[in-house]
């Protein structure tokens, strides 16, 4: 009873709060199961509510926008008129010319409700990201898809037909621990290691340092040993000159929902 009074409570101070416009701005999505905890709904759209702008877009590249030509606020209702064109096959999103949301909060989750469309939609901005994931998977997802790309749906559905979930193995060893490839060689940094080796979506590791700054420094650590020289002279070499070769990296911040999607799909397994 107490619980639901206070559910009772709660939708009352939302109704009675006056909402502005910004209240409602920003970009949402639909996941495909429990929301911050999956991955974002393949054909669903992502909408974005802008000063000037109403977009709809899904991840198959299906895009419609409109000019917003007036906009209404009662309560915690947003009511938007868009520009329209009745014989406008692509390229305007509503065929009513009306789209209408209501404005919900479910603790630390935003959520824009589609009265248009019976669909919740969540909250997806940087500071999103930032409540509902850890940092640490955050920069892996960003860092990985820097430097193989952002997979495609195509590739998702490929790579979880064939593998199953996709498994990131993460690693860590601190300045002053030997190199993989010699032990007389040792990180001059503390390093993280993305193993990607058993899964379709990467073959090979990613060995890096962080700077903190939006950049890491990357070490080409080889996988596998062809070098001429086999003596331990020559894996010496090896190592040395994959920590000489290191190089600075800046990563891509991607959209928050391009990361959020990421980190829904794949399992991180530390070691």
């Amino acid at each position: 009873m107490r619980i639901q009074n206070l559910r009772i409570q709660r939708k009352k101070m939302q109704k009675s709060k006056q909402y502005t416009y910004e209240d409602f701005k920003g970009i949402y999505v639909i996941f495909s199961r429990e929301p911050y905890k999956t991955s974002i709904k393949d054909m669903s759209d992502i909408i974005v509510v802008e000063d000037d702008y109403y977009q709809s877009f899904n991840r198959w590249d299906f895009d419609m926008t409109s000019t917003i030509k007036d906009k209404t606020i009662e309560g915690n209702v947003l009511t938007l008129d868009l520009d329209r064109d009745e014989n406008e096959m692509w390229g305007l999103h509503s065929e009513s010319g009306t789209e209408q949301f209501e404005l919900r909060h479910d603790g630390d989750k935003k959520i824009l409700y589609s009265v248009t469309n019976d669909d919740s939609y969540y909250s997806m901005s940087n500071q999103d990201l930032q409540t509902h994931y850890t940092q640490s998977e955050i920069d892996y997802a960003r860092i990985i898809m820097t430097i193989y790309g952002e997979p495609t749906l195509d590739q998702w559905a490929m790579w979880e037909e064939e593998w199953g979930v996709p498994v990131v193995v993460v690693i860590y060893n601190s300045a002053g621990d030997p190199t993989e490839v010699s032990d007389e060689v040792p990180y001059p940094n503390d390093v993280t290691h993305l193993s990607l080796t058993n899964q379709g979506m990467a073959a090979g590791i990613i060995t890096y340092s962080s700077h903190g700054d939006g950049t890491i420094v990357r070490y080409p650590m080889p996988l596998h040993y062809h070098q001429e020289d086999q003596s331990e002279e020559g894996y010496r070499q090896l190592a040395q000159e994959s920590l000489d070769d290191a190089e600075a990296i800046y990563i891509e911040p991607f959209e928050p929902y391009t990361v959020a999607d990421f980190i829904g799909r794949v399992e991180f397994l530390y070691e």
